[in-house]
């Protein structure tokens, strides 16, 4: 019976500490898509001329 009790402590350690490592994955990957999504776009302007010869432009 003590076997089956050690057992029993050292998994429940193993789902405590994977739980850990999931929760720390999830948060350093939702981070990291984070930090390329967010970076740089506000830094980046972007100017939108009109071009009244455009192609899709039927006018007459």
């Amino acid at each position: 019976m003590n076997v089956f009790q050690s057992l029993m402590h050292y998994g429940s350690y193993a789902l405590v500490f994977y739980a850990l490592y999931v929760v720390a994955g999830s948060l350093a990957f939702g981070y990291y898509i984070w930090r390329r999504v967010y970076s740089g776009s506000a830094s980046k302007t972007v100017s939108i001329s009109r071009d009244l010869r455009d192609s899709d432009s039927h006018a007459g």
